[in-house]
């Protein structure tokens, strides 16, 4: 049986999670490989191809 979220409540966790980025202590940004303003189907287009593995969509 999968768990959404783990074994955590997100109503608890996520916040938790979004301080911890803010002071520094999550380093999510080096994780990004590109990220595409409002260029989904570019986004999915490398992905498919292999050129990118971590990429966000940033919808403005």
């Amino acid at each position: 049986m999968g768990a959404v979220y783990g074994i955590t409540s997100p109503r608890l966790q996520i916040p938790q999670l979004l301080d911890l980025y803010r002071k520094g202590g999550l380093r999510l940004d080096e994780l990004i490989t590109k990220t595409y303003p409002d260029e989904i189907n570019i986004g999915y287009a490398d992905l498919e191809a292999g050129k990118n593995l971590r990429g966000v969509v940033v919808f403005d």
